[in-house]
């Protein structure tokens, strides 16, 4: 084992005090019955290891950090077994964790002039991680910068299509990019040393086999480009299997639809819950900033009926977007939905409707996500809905993570029980097709979206009318190109081709498509700062 510089030991120092420091600073964890929680819960992961209880909680806390500092995978097994009793902790926790691996990693040379380099953002981050890891890795939110991301890939293993590791490789994707052109230099004697310390440079698909392959990709896109009298492209274009709205700054406007649960008043009428009634509310996430920002102008002040709901969102848009009037940033919206609302067509609504001719949101908010509202208010439902996400990012993409749910002329009861044995038996599946729409009336489509909550299925993608062979095939079509992680692009690129399309019909497929997307690094992460904290999921 190398010894460790003096500059990688200092800095091992001060990360392990921080993350004392965040451990002592969360009240679940220095209170008398989190703590004895938490020391219970680090000792099973490390197989029983024991520490001796000191007078003060952050004394304990740094000890127990040597602890598992000196394991093999202990600061994974802290990790894990902080946010199990504090979920709010790993935002905060998991960077400096994954900076103490990679120290543990990269201990014989110092990264000070790497780390200067790479501490930028740039817009092609998360599809260049997507490239390196065969979408098998969505950088989590905490990850905004390109050295974020090496430390963060740094501590993943190495897949077994490749005999580098995922931050080497990245590193080489890195050096293509104009903004890095200056530190190329750094780049690729990091990965020189390593590759020799490593004997992974001149192995079959080692370090020399990338360097020749990009290289040869690089000359043959700039080639190609400067015979179609094209300007030549500073990097090779990257095909990304995820989402898009995350590689570039944006505003993120989540909008929460909410039941009114008050009671009828009035004497001598039925107490009931007002079905017909919403309270529209809204947060804002600038890019610069991790807080949830609330603005009087998205506050509700009475609930308004279902019939009303589109009006106020779109007086609701009106007021938001007199804050922006500086910023030149695009913004994307993110709806929450009670399940009777799922199937609303929200990217239609018209952003006027006053106008005498539709004017959908679609058309001026292209990034439009809907979410679960019932999803993010069952906290029993969050571990398994993590646990899938976290399967599915360690693995690869394929057809198998989606279920096609098929009542084949059983009643709804009957079918629902054999897709809840169905989905409990496969912890592969991320998404449900579902059998129909999730609308009055359809007790399968309804229930099949709250199988799908209790079992932590995290995407849903059903026709807002009926499901038809077209449709079907069409949702086919963009899970065999781009795999599920690359659905949303696709579904947003269709419903722009059928908004423009000279003849467009109803009985378009695209228009009536829609994906509920929960991502729960996105959703649950960030502490005060996570769109469950206004939902209110998390506290």
């Amino acid at each position: 084992m190398p010894l460790r510089l003096a500059a990688q030991s200092e800095l091992r120092r001060q990360k392990m005090r921080q993350v004392a420091e965040v451990l002592a600073d969360a009240p679940g964890l220095t209170d008398a019955r989190g703590l004895h929680q938490w020391r219970r819960e680090l000792s099973l992961a490390l197989g029983g290891r024991q520490w001796p209880a000191l007078p003060t909680p952050h004394q304990e806390f740094l000890e127990a950090v040597h602890v598992c500092e000196s394991q093999q995978h202990g600061l994974h097994q802290l990790l894990q077994a902080t946010v199990l009793v504090a979920p709010l902790l790993e935002h905060s926790l998991a960077p400096l964790v994954e900076e103490l691996q990679a120290l543990q990693l990269y201990e014989d040379r110092d990264w000070t002039a790497l780390r200067t380099a790479l501490t930028l953002a740039l817009p092609e981050l998360d599809t260049t991680v997507a490239r390196v890891t065969g979408g098998r890795v969505r950088l989590p939110p905490y990850c905004t910068t390109a050295w974020h991301a090496f430390v963060h890939l740094s501590g993943r293993t190495t897949p077994p299509d490749s005999v580098l590791p995922p931050g080497m490789v990245l590193l080489e994707h890195l050096s293509l990019i104009s903004d890095l052109a200056s530190h190329v230099g750094e780049l690729q004697a990091w990965n020189d040393h390593f590759a020799e310390r490593w004997q992974l440079a001149d192995v079959e698909g080692g370090l020399r086999d990338l360097r020749n392959s990009l290289s040869n990709r690089s000359s043959s896109d700039t080639g190609a480009a400067v015979r179609a009298g094209a300007p030549t492209p500073p990097v090779p274009p990257v095909a990304t299997d995820l989402p898009e709205d995350a590689v570039r700054p944006v505003i993120r406007l989540y909008i929460k639809l909410a039941p009114d649960l008050a009671p009828l008043q009035g004497a001598g009428r039925r107490q009931a819950r007002r079905k017909n009634r919403y309270w529209v509310s809204a947060r804002v996430k600038y890019t610069e900033s991790p807080e949830l920002h609330h603005a009087q102008e998205g506050e509700a002040h009475q609930p308004v009926l279902r019939g009303q709901v589109p009006g106020a969102v779109a007086d609701l848009l009106t007021r938001m977007a007199s804050l922006w009037h500086t910023r030149s940033e695009e913004v994307v919206l993110e709806f929450f939905l009670p399940t009777e609302l799922l199937n609303e067509p929200v990217e239609w609504w018209d952003r006027d409707p006053s106008l005498a001719y539709p004017n959908p949101l679609f058309s001026k908010y292209p990034d439009i996500v809907v979410h679960s509202l019932e999803r993010l208010q069952r906290k029993d439902a969050f571990q398994v809905w993590r646990h899938r996400w976290a399967r599915w990012k360690d693995a690869a993409d394929s057809g198998d993570s989606v279920h096609w749910c098929d009542r084949e002329g059983r009643a709804a009861p009957e079918h629902l029980r054999r897709l809840d044995a169905a989905i409990g038996a496969r912890k592969d599946v991320m998404a449900m097709v579902l059998s129909e729409p999730p609308a009055a009336g359809n007790t399968a489509g309804l229930g099949e979206v709250r199988v799908g909550i209790d079992l932590g299925i995290p995407v849903f993608i059903h026709h807002r009318d009926s499901v038809s062979d077209q449709f079907r095939s069409m949702v086919r079509d963009g899970l065999t190109e781009g795999g599920l992680a690359g659905f949303p692009s696709h579904a947003r690129q269709w419903k722009s081709d059928s908004a423009t399309r000279e003849k467009s019909s109803a009985h378009d497929p695209a228009q009536h498509l829609c994906v509920v997307w929960d991502d729960p690094e996105h959703l649950l992460g960030g502490g005060a700062g996570a769109p469950a904290a206004f939902v209110g999921g998390i506290e």
